[in-house]
């Protein structure tokens, strides 16, 4: 799991590794620079205490140390911003690629996750990668490169101070190895608790109706607060770690520094040593566990990388199963299918048997077809095939236009989707059409609003196509909502439209206002509807009865004129 985790967040890296570089290189350049200015600040000092000069005598060293100072904050600058970049871009990157992932997948493909704990990692997991690449890996490059800089500097001044770095340098990478270990695993109980608390909270949210009208409202919030707190103290123990840590490595930087100065300082009253090489070494000192230090404050953005990779590539591994229905939806096609003819299809979920057993059937343009069907029969699975959110096991799907020839291509059907459930957005009535198209003007929106049997609706309102809907279509009926959809359904000028139980749950006049809408688009398309209830079965040109995955009986009833 650990090397899955590492490798995962190398392709998240690749993903802005030219500025990344660009990081790195500028860093490495500060570092020269900064050990430059030390050598020029030790000249100076010792020119001006100990050879009697005065700055103007001495202003070379003076303007040179000013010049490479502001050079090295420069650079720095640039470094950290080239690092704060490369970690946007590869989050960005990262998102967007999770994102096409979620489509790819699509409905059917995603059950198997708690939608909490999905967004939790697209949103939280997904920047959890934007300090490892901004500051964990500029300050690793930099935990490499300065030390061994000052090393080699120090080297050529005094042997003793470069044997004790040598010694204790090392120390502290090897202690932040073995509190590694230990902080990983409190962090991926931490992440694995976040997880958790964000898929309790959305439960919690989207079932409150139900907890409220049961009387648990109250358990349900306990629930929540009690895996808070777990949550806040599984933070406390990761911070506790954390502290120790840096209060550790404190410990023996300090050490180590105070060791040079008084060696340093005894050879320099002995006179082993001259004022310049003890002063420049000693200011080498601090320079040189800072980006130990540095690493090990950014040692947790790691850690944190690693622990949401997790959630990441369980989602990762998610078999991408909707079919692709082309990248241009709103562009107009060409070759619009006369009838649809279902040749031997057989689908399932998973490793599980088939739920569509081998089913053949055609349906015409300008002809109902109605599927009916006891639960778990297989209708929504032919209406998901249809729709291209799953494969096909065998058999295949065959549009044929009015010359007979088959339209292959599956972004040739330009297919309407109404489900049962339809989703408004919390915006206006327009905002939700335009997620269709957001192209169509006014006057399209007016038209196929009229095809639907709901402009009369619309324009009744005071704000007409501005009006609020709220959160799922809470300020309208339930009517109102599926002819709503019907319209975002007929924007694209669909030549196949497929319902799934459109009358159900809706009073007689709101349910009969449907049934002709249907009536009257059928005129011209495809139309497929999975319903139970006569007002549409009795339209139907066809009506198909599904049991066990399997067509039982077949009636060919009447054209819709």
């Amino acid at each position: 799991m650990s090397g899955g985790r590492v490798s995962g967040i190398s392709e998240v890296t690749r993903k802005a590794s030219p500025t990344l570089a660009i990081a790195v290189a500028l860093a490495a350049g500060a570092a020269v620079l900064l050990v430059l200015q030390m050598g020029l600040l030790a000249q100076l000092v010792d020119d001006l205490a100990f050879k009697g000069l005065s700055i103007k005598a001495d202003a070379r060293p003076f303007v040179g140390f000013l010049c490479v100072a502001l050079m090295r904050s420069c650079v720095q600058w640039v470094s950290d911003m080239a690092g704060e970049m490369a970690g946007q871009r590869a989050v960005t990157l990262f998102r967007q690629e999770m994102i096409r992932h979620v489509f790819r997948v699509g409905p059917v493909g995603l059950q198997c996750m708690e939608t909490g704990r999905l967004a939790t990692s697209l949103t939280d997991g997904v920047a959890a990668f934007q300090p490892y690449i901004a500051q964990y890996i500029p300050r690793a490059a930099a935990m490499v490169v300065l030390p061994l800089l000052i090393l080699a500097v120090v080297a050529g001044l005094d042997g003793w101070s470069f044997l004790i770095l040598t010694v204790t340098g090392p120390l502290i990478p090897v202690f932040m190895a073995l509190v590694g270990y230990s902080a990983q695993s409190l962090m991926d109980r931490q992440w694995m608790r976040l997880l958790l608390l964000g898929a309790s909270f959305l439960d919690a949210v989207q079932g409150l109706t139900t907890l409220r009208l049961f009387g648990r409202a109250q358990e349900s919030v306990k629930m929540v607060q009690s895996m808070a707190e777990a949550h806040r103290l599984a933070t406390m123990r990761v911070m506790r770690v954390a502290f120790l840590t840096s209060a550790v490595l404190e410990f023996f930087s300090s050490l180590a520094v105070a060791l040079v100065a008084i060696v340093l300082g005894s050879r320099l009253l002995s006179g082993h040593v001259d004022f310049y090489t003890a002063f420049f070494v000693l200011l080498l000192a601090p320079e040189y566990f800072a980006p130990l230090r540095n690493f090990s404050a950014s040692y947790h953005a790691r850690q944190n990388a690693l622990s949401a990779m997790d959630g990441l590539m369980a989602f990762m591994r998610l078999p991408e199963l909707c079919v692709d229905r082309g990248k241009n939806p709103h562009q107009a096609t060409t070759g619009a299918p006369e009838k649809l003819i279902f040749n031997d299809v057989s689908a399932g979920y998973g490793q599980g048997p088939d739920v569509l057993c081998g089913i053949s059937f055609t349906t015409h343009r300008g002809t109902i077809t109605a599927v009916t069907g006891a639960s778990g029969s297989g209708k929504t699975t032919l209406l998901r095939v249809l729709l291209g959110m799953m494969p096909v096991r065998a058999g295949g799907i065959v549009a044929v236009d009015n010359t007979g020839n088959h339209i292959a291509a599956a972004q040739n059907w330009r297919i309407g989707w109404v489900p049962q459930s339809p989703c408004l957005l919390n915006g206006t009535i327009r905002d939700n059409l335009h997620l269709a198209n957001p192209d169509i003007d006014d006057a399209g929106l007016r038209s196929v609003a009229a095809l639907a049997g709901v402009l009369s609706f619309i324009d009744a309102l005071p704000d007409g196509l501005d009006t609020v809907v709220g959160d799922r279509g809470t300020a309208l009926s339930g009517g109102e909502i599926r002819r709503l959809a019907l319209a975002r359904a007929l924007i694209n000028a669909p030549d196949i439209l497929v319902f799934d139980e459109p009358t159900a749950d809706l009073d007689a006049t709101n349910a009969t206002l449907i049934a002709a809408a249907i009536k009257h688009l059928a005129d011209g398309r495809i139309v497929i509807a999975v319903s139970h209830r006569p007002d549409i079965i009795n339209q139907a040109g066809q009506v198909l009865h599904l049991r066990e995955g399997v067509i039982q009986s077949r009636e060919i009833q009447r054209a819709v004129a």
